[in-house]
């Protein structure tokens, strides 16, 4: 019986199948698989694709406090709190009961009283920051919030107390249908130092001026 093809050239490979699974060097046959990811892994690196990235930090609210060694830094940092939409600045410029003896108190225009009695009746810090707070969450990012103060003086400044009394122009672009963007009318702030030499306000009386819409008004809309 004659076998057609012969038995070795049945078994034998072509020599360049043989070479397509390893590769010499230096004499030395070595796979070719593992050369060939160890070069696709540099060039990914080189392309930054395996790089660690370092995350992004989440935008954080602007600041711009001074620590109110005297009384007209309160109202700065009152000013800058407004126009920044920051809430704990905000309410560092009011009396920390912490630190002193003295007592937080808002007395709001007799409008404002006679119209959320229930709310200014518990009025506290924590009533301060919730009106804050809410008014800033429904103020769009790129809207204007702003405090001005006019025809402003101080009286009775002695070394640990102080009254200010001044016109007010909040501008506070929100998007309540039905409830104004300003607030206008004049106010007096009550201020002290307290047991680190820091001024704060701690009574705040705020007074309708004609039929403006005030501050009273606003906070009143906006507390929950």
């Amino acid at each position: 019986m004659i076998l057609w093809p012969p038995p070795q050239q049945m078994t034998k490979r072509p020599r360049y199948e043989q070479d397509a699974k390893c590769q010499s060097v230096d004499g030395k046959k070595k796979p070719i698989i593992p050369v060939l990811i160890a070069a696709l892994s540099l060039a990914l690196a080189a392309c930054g694709i395996l790089e660690t990235r370092t995350p992004q930090l989440p935008a954080q609210t602007s600041s711009t406090f001074v620590p109110a060694t005297s009384p007209s830094i309160v109202l700065d940092n009152l000013i800058n709190a407004v126009r920044e939409r920051n809430t704990d600045n905000y309410i560092r410029c009011l009396v920390d009961s912490n630190f002193s003896d003295k007592r937080f108190s808002f007395v709001p225009t007799q409008q404002a009283q006679s119209i959320y009695a229930i709310k200014f009746n518990s009025w506290s810090l924590s009533s301060e920051r919730g009106y804050f707070e809410n008014l800033k969450s429904q103020t769009p990012s790129t809207a204007t919030a702003l405090l001005f103060f006019s025809s402003q003086k101080f009286e009775g400044v002695q070394s640990d107390s102080a009254l200010f009394t001044g016109a007010y122009d909040l501008v506070f672009q929100h998007d309540q249908s039905g409830v104004p963007q300003e607030a206008k009318g004049t106010l007096q702030f009550y201020l002290a130092t307290d047991r680190n030499k820091l001024w704060s306000i701690y009574r705040w009386i705020d007074l309708q001026t004609g039929s403006d819409f005030s501050w009273s008004e606003m906070k009143g809309r906006f507390s929950i």
